[in-house]
């Protein structure tokens, strides 16, 4: 089955950008190979223990070349380098524990014990699909769309400048005379590769709520459209800023940056540390933070707050 899911997934891939044009449909089944063993089978860890496994998704040893085309890459946000040091919104759900063995991964990245995860099939795919996804966006709302450079938070106290965001693009509408700010955040699930199961979403997954609201909050922003973009379709979400759950979500990736990472980064930097998971295990995070049940429970209510304001398939809008 894993077989036939990358190799749905590379063919997508193949026909989608010129950097798989000398490939070669026969020759493709090697590199499905190399894909397999370097992005989904079970990879060795730089560091282990028995109580904190990384997950493969996102640890590899080497990123396979094929992934980092620079075709593949996304067309404006190259900003790894900025990334690096910043927690972004992207990260706010590992942050605080969403996904228990990602919150330890992205510890180790964030001290530098790790390389930051650089891509796989999934982003690559959202990569390619971005600029596509973008257009039809505005084809179907009217909304013109500016892209921003990398965003550090902090402007009224720069002491938060470690939080930052990456947003997809910014919309500037003006409702009955006065201004009205919204952030666009753009989706292009991947479903493994699977074609045949590329709906658009009924309803925002849970894990992507702490990203929206963390966008908003950093770029202050009133709304953000949520656009999901596949091939058979795509929905359209409104969501709103919530002070209340940027309070609380605040909490959490503080205690993840200042009691985990800070520190942690400091004695790495300064010191001769071969298992950081063991050396550093007095400032290694649990898998998860105290208030991370309620921040889902939060979640879930911004979820069903929202607002899905259309959904085709085929180009036919459903009631």
């Amino acid at each position: 089955m894993v077989n036939l899911t990358c190799s749905r997934a590379v063919k997508d891939l193949y026909f989608a950008t010129s950097s798989f044009q000398n490939l070669g449909y026969h020759s493709c089944s090697n590199d499905i190979k190399k894909i397999i063993v370097s992005q989904f089978s079970s990879q060795q860890r730089k560091y282990s223990t028995t109580c904190c496994a990384l997950s493969p998704e996102m640890v590899s040893d080497e990123a396979h070349p094929i992934l980092q085309s620079s075709s593949l890459q996304h067309w404006f946000k190259n900003w790894q380098e900025l990334r690096k040091h910043k927690l972004t919104a992207s990260t706010f759900s590992s942050a605080i524990g969403f996904w228990p063995k990602r919150r330890v991964q992205l510890w180790l990245e964030k001290i530098g014990a790790i390389e930051p995860f650089s891509g796989n099939l999934a982003t690559c795919w959202s990569n390619i699909k971005e600029e596509e996804a973008l257009e039809r966006y505005k084809l179907i709302t009217g909304n013109n769309v500016s892209f921003p450079d990398f965003q550090v938070y902090g402007k009224i106290n720069h002491e938060d400048d470690w939080l930052a965001a990456s947003p997809d693009g910014l919309v500037d509408n003006f409702v009955y005379g006065l201004p009205s700010r919204g952030v666009l955040e753009v989706k292009c699930p991947f479903y493994d590769g699977d074609m045949t199961k590329a709906f658009p979403w009924r309803r925002i997954p849970l894990h992507y709520i702490p990203q929206a609201q963390g966008l908003m909050e950093i770029l202050d922003r009133d709304w953000m459209d949520m656009y999901v973009w596949t091939v058979k379709g795509s929905s359209l979400f409104r969501l709103y800023r919530d002070t209340e759950y940027w309070d609380a979500l605040k909490i959490t990736l503080s205690d993840f940056w200042w009691k985990h990472v800070h520190p942690a980064r400091e004695l790495y930097t300064n010191s001769v540390i071969s298992n950081p998971l063991f050396e550093l295990r007095s400032f290694r995070p649990t898998p998860r933070h105290e208030l991370c049940s309620y921040i889902v429970y939060e979640s879930k209510r911004i979820v069903d707050d929202s607002r899905l304001l259309m959904r085709e398939i085929h180009g036919k809008l459903e009631n």
